[in-house]
């Protein structure tokens, strides 16, 4: 699964109603709520503000859609089915309309939502999700630089560092990298360094 690198915005018109659509990284399902509640206040004059979301890695994804009032399954089921077949995850997909006077029936509706959609992800770049385990580790001052060299080789973020009688260490890593990396710091400190769990 890929997520995306930046926010893309795209805006076309369909027999005079305006859609502008908005893509945007979510990490979860509270962050992709605050985001359309942003979007309805940018755009109030907007007639519908339909949206869908997908979050989480594959095996535990969680999505949401609303048609935010055209007729139902025209808007919302659409979008989200064009973004849960995309291979994106942590992305949320606004399509915003200005009605312009002439409507465009159910299957116009599917359409054009769908082609709003589809205009954005086209210009979508990606990168892999990155699974994260969040994990601790304590070791002695003298074996504190080997163990930070250890952890930025396999490409863990130090996310917090505590200086008491010994150095605490808080740090996010793939998950598929973790064996590997427990080896590693048990071969460094000669097996005194064990990964905990937070």
């Amino acid at each position: 699964m890929d997520i995306p690198v930046s926010p893309v915005r795209t805006e076309t018109e369909i027999r005079r109603s305006r859609f502008i659509t908005d893509l945007e990284i979510v990490s979860d399902r509270s962050q992709a709520e605050d985001r359309i509640r942003f979007r309805r206040v940018e755009h109030p004059g907007a007639t519908h503000v339909v949206y869908a979301f997908v979050v989480g890695p594959a095996r535990s994804q969680q999505w949401g859609m609303s048609d935010d009032g055209e007729p139902k399954g025209t808007a919302g089921r659409p979008v989200l089915e064009i973004l849960k077949g995309s291979g994106l995850t942590n992305v949320l997909a606004t399509v915003v309309r200005y009605y312009g006077g002439i409507k465009l029936g159910t299957g116009g509706l599917v359409r054009a939502y769908g082609d709003a959609l589809r205009q954005g992800l086209a210009l979508v770049e990606r990168q892999p999700l990155r699974e994260l385990s969040l994990k601790n580790i304590t070791c002695s001052y003298d074996m504190h630089n080997p163990v930070r060299s250890t952890l930025e080789r396999f490409g863990a973020e130090i996310r917090d560092e505590a200086f008491s009688e010994t150095v605490s260490l808080l740090f996010a890593v793939d998950q598929e990298h973790l064996d590997a990396l427990g080896e590693e710091l048990r071969d460094v400190s000669r097996g005194t360094i064990s990964i905990g769990k937070t």
